[in-house]
């Protein structure tokens, strides 16, 4: 492993078997702790030679088991195309030992640790390795979601993936009965990959190159298609294929590559087989793809419509569909089975509850093959016919269809809102400060751009754009919604922080660069591991020359927006440093600056107050008018 092969905090991390937080501390504890050699305060790269021998010092690494050290030489400071061509070549390897493949010295050897265990089960030890983390998501669907899939057309022999990736749905179609695997990938590296994953489980064929451009297998008719193809791609081949054969139901829009792929992976099915997509949720209720949903319809090939839980996939926070189709042929249209499963949406992207999510499908989807019929429950599932769901707009949301499910009311949650509302009104009024009224007299103004050249405070302004997520898992970022709408914090950055992110510190205060409804709203910061979000000024005073409440005050007050300047959009953009704050001493500084705090609190409650009031209003309302309540 070279010398001089750097990792970042997360990677450290991963090496230590803890979570970022434990190397935060360390780096905060211990002196003697690597220091960083790239990158910055927000994402440091440390080298990797030195953070391992002082982790071993330290006693906070064990002896690596033989995967943990194969994963170890794999992953070695590569970048994403190097690191997918190593792992497709030790795939290649495990499933082939004659293949033509040249391994580094550090992998043979781990692997040579590895010669009695099952190959298949390292495969996927490594895909899991590589896969599951956050920036390669979009490259993979989840097992258990595979799995799902390939249980609904279980028992299917021959089964087809046109754009198979790293060859998941393949290898889940293996685990179900399928015994013959075809799949085409556009990526050369994922194919290589697909090939010998797949091929460990079943005979397999997959083929690198366009699926929908360059078909490999033209005269396929498999008994399944499972399938997760990419979504929102323009360049799908639109202009070129206009006449393709395989537009059985409708030319697809150029925007609606998603409706190629599904007719492309029908004209690959055998009459009567199933296919199962995973579509975006926007498949089923754009007006660009009415005409091709209603065909589907009419043709009976749809056979059911299953909402996924918003968050189910860490890639995105898109909700998803599962689409299963069948094969035309003489039946013709018959009912439609349609489950919603947003009720288990979790708490995180990505961590969702797959074996209630596994249930909630298969149970209705079996009950349906068998009989044509289901239990209906509200907000769940139901079986509808085909001309129900013609309507004007077509639109296939299962959800949309499905009857309300009534929701319960808690008269001990109805008395706890109640009494935590009335608690908040009547603390409200200790937040109003006294006031008198004052003498006019001219004050000496200066502005935040004087003030910052004299050195009274700094001023900085935050990068343009940032990749972040509520379910991600790195740093939390302060934006400009959390301070236009008052909430904490929630956003993360997804992955590793990039360079020049400002770390904000208690103290700081934070002014947006577009004044909203003609005001301004700065956010006095009070917690630490926090990111300044884009479109943000940061503004850090000297606080034996400036008090931070004081300065926040001047900054909210409707005069201060006046700096702003109005776009045709109606948008306000503000040049902060022209706002002008009042000459005072710091003792008055500090008094109003208690008074503004305390305005701001009042403000705070008060919103809290009316949206826990509005809530409880609707409830009470519920519960007069269903007679639950008197």
């Amino acid at each position: 492993m070279p010398d001089d092969v750097l990792v970042t905090a997360a990677e450290v991390a991963r090496i230590a078997g803890v979570g970022r937080a434990a190397v935060s501390n360390w780096r905060k504890r211990h002196i003697d702790f690597p220091d960083p050699v790239e990158g910055s305060a927000a994402n440091p790269r440390f080298v990797l030679s030195a953070v391992d021998t002082w982790l071993r010092e330290q006693g906070k690494v064990r002896e690596l088991s033989g995967r943990e050290a194969l994963w170890r030489a794999i992953d070695a400071g590569r970048d994403e195309p190097e690191l997918l061509e190593l792992l497709a070549d030790v795939a290649t390897h495990l499933a082939d030992p004659t293949a033509t493949v040249t391994l580094p010295a550090g992998v043979q050897d781990a692997l040579e640790r590895l010669a009695d265990e099952s190959p298949a089960d390292i495969v996927e030890d490594l895909c899991e390795e590589v896969f599951g983390l956050q920036q390669r998501q979009h490259l993979f669907t989840p097992a258990p979601l595979t799995d799902l899939m390939a249980r609904i057309t279980a028992g299917a022999s021959t089964v087809f993936d046109p754009a198979c990736g790293p060859g998941g749905l393949l290898r889940a179609a293996a685990e179900h009965g399928a015994t013959s695997l075809y799949g085409q990938e556009l990526h050369p590296a994922l194919a290589r990959l697909a090939q010998a994953r797949s091929s460990l489980h079943a005979d397999s064929r997959v083929d690198a190159g366009d699926s929908l451009r360059a078909d490999a297998f033209p005269e396929l008719r498999a008994d399944a298609v499972l399938c997760t193809p990419p979504f929102a791609v323009r360049e799908w081949g639109h202009d070129e294929l206009g006449f393709d054969p395989r537009w059985e139901y409708g030319l697809p829009p150029k925007v609606e590559s998603e409706l190629a792929w599904l007719q492309h992976c029908l004209a690959h099915v055998r009459p009567g087989g199933l296919v199962v997509l995973l579509l975006t949720e926007g498949v089923a209720s754009r007006r660009s793809g009415r005409a091709i949903r209603q065909a589907l319809l009419r043709r009976g090939v749809l056979r059911a419509m299953i909402g996924l839980p918003g968050g189910s996939l860490m890639s995105t926070g898109v909700g998803m569909h599962l689409w299963v189709l069948r094969g035309p042929d003489s039946r013709g249209a018959e009912p439609i089975l349609l489950v919603d499963t947003s009720h288990l949406r979790p708490a995180r992207r990505g961590q969702v509850d797959w074996e209630s999510l596994t249930e909630s499908v298969l149970e209705p989807w079996r009950a349906f093959t068998r009989t044509g019929e289901v239990v209906e429950i509200p907000g769940r599932q139901r079986v509808v016919e085909p001309i129900d769901l013609l309507d004007e707009d077509v639109d296939l949301t299962p959800a949309r269809h499905l009857p309300p499910p009534e929701a319960p009311l808690d008269p001990r949650a109805l008395e706890a809102s109640r009494t935590e509302v009335v608690k908040l009104l009547r603390h409200l009024p200790s937040l109003l400060p006294e006031i008198s009224s004052a003498e006019a007299a001219a004050r000496t103004t200066t502005t935040i751009g004087d003030l910052a050249r004299a050195g009274a405070l700094t001023l900085q302004k935050s990068m343009g754009r940032l990749d972040a997520d509520e379910h991600a898992d790195g740093p939390l970022v302060l934006t400009a919604r959390d301070i236009a709408t008052g909430t904490p914090p929630s956003t993360r950055v997804v992955g590793e922080a990039p360079e020049g992110l400002i770390e904000l510190r208690p103290g700081d205060l934070v002014v947006p660069t577009v004044a909203n409804d003609g005001h301004i709203r700065p956010w006095v910061v009070t917690d630490e591991d926090l990111l300044l979000g884009p479109n943000l000024y940061l503004v850090r005073v000297d606080t034996d020359v400036l008090d931070v409440d004081f300065l926040a005050g001047q900054l909210g007050a409707e005069s201060a927006a006046r700096a702003s300047s109005g776009t045709m959009s109606g948008i306000h953009r503000l040049d902060v440093r022209r706002i002008e704050i009042p000459v005072l001493d710091l003792r008055t500084q500090r008094q109003l600056g208690e008074r503004f705090r305390l305005l701001r609190s009042f403000r705070e409650e008060l919103a809290r107050a009316r949206r826990l009031g509005c809530e409880l209003t609707d409830q009470l309302a519920e519960g007069l008018a269903n007679g639950t309540l008197i």
